[in-house]
């Protein structure tokens, strides 16, 4: 049952609606129509609750979509977690974001709102569509206004992976707090465009945010990120650990990037699902991957991003395929 368990930290992403006014070429939905109702918001929020009690854990809720500033409940349910102690960011394609939204959320206590940006202008708008580039900076513009914490994600694709640096550049000039960047993750038999990186195309990206991250430009926290970066923070995967996701149909996943559903929130509450589900266990269970005994980044990586293996090897088991370190 894991009862030894305990987590400082402990992360709710929820995805409250599907809705979403783009269709980006790398998104994972396929249904755009469910929707959290206040109901079962409350219902959720009460779960997360215990489970943030069992392990004695500090909360993080972050709110995504589809869209999440197309759910009329977003603020009342930001403010509802805030009152509960917990702490609160919103996931964001920014189009929908105005000073008077901007507002709402200082409001409402949020800690921070991440917005994707996945390269300049043009780029960014083949991906997401015509005219999502200029939206997405104006809200950007609105967020900082309100002194709000305000991170911009890149997803890197084979399409955008020049743009990295120019980004950057960008987002020094918004006065942005953080750019985050990661790959884009799709199964090898859905990747009818060829979007995912090579393990050499990844490496190099990884070398130019670290040329960036020496001046404070980039984030590099996932997995084998921190290697050109020196960092001494290295991140392993939290799936199976301190995260949980929970779609707007209730589904419950380790991850949203490693697609296994293990319940429904409204059949089974969260606290059981992540102390007994099979697919939870074994992911804890997993360890160091055989294939990483002998590295010295091991114990700390722990066989790097278990969503990118399975992604492209169809196993959680076994070390990042893209990693490109020996030892």
């Amino acid at each position: 049952m894991d009862n030894e368990l305990k987590y400082e930290n402990f992360t709710l992403q929820w995805h409250i609606t599907h809705r979403c006014n783009l269709r980006c070429k790398h998104c994972y939905q396929e249904d755009f129509s469910a929707f959290e109702s206040r109901e079962d918001m409350l219902s959720v929020l009460d779960q997360f609750c215990g489970v943030l009690d069992y392990y004695g854990s500090k909360g993080q809720l972050n709110l995504t979509g589809g869209e999440p500033l197309t759910h009329p409940d977003l603020f009342w349910l930001l403010q509802s977690a805030r009152e509960r102690g917990i702490s609160t960011g919103v996931l964001t394609n920014g189009t929908l974001l105005g000073v008077r939204e901007a507002k709402r959320l200082r409001a409402a206590g949020v800690d921070y709102v991440q917005i994707s940006l996945d390269g300049c202008e043009k780029t960014h708008d083949e991906i997401r569509g015509k005219g999502s580039f200029q939206r997405a900076v104006n809200g950007i513009y609105a967020l900082r206004a309100q002194n709000i914490f305000t991170s911009i994600s890149f997803t890197a694709q084979r399409g955008n992976l020049s743009e990295l640096k120019k980004l950057a550049r960008f987002c020094d000039d918004l006065g942005v707090n953080k750019l985050w960047f990661d790959r884009v993750v799709i199964p090898k038999d859905e990747d009818s465009e060829h979007l995912s990186l090579e393990t050499n195309e990844f490496r190099r990206l990884c070398k130019t945010a670290a040329g960036l991250n020496r001046k404070g430009r980039v984030f590099c926290g996932r997995a084998l990120q921190f290697l050109p970066c020196r960092s001494k923070l290295i991140y392993h995967c939290a799936a199976g650990g301190n995260l949980l996701i929970v779609l707007a149909n209730g589904d419950v996943m380790p991850c949203r990037r490693l697609p296994l559903t293990i319940g429904n929130v409204h059949e089974t509450d969260l606290l059981t699902l992540h102390r007994e589900s099979p697919v939870m266990q074994q992911l804890r269970a997993a360890g160091v991957p055989e294939g990483c005994k002998g590295c010295r980044y091991a114990e700390m990586c722990r066989g790097g991003a278990k969503c990118i293996a399975y992604a492209k090897q169809g196993r959680f088991d076994i070390p990042d395929p893209d990693c490109w370190v020996s030892g």
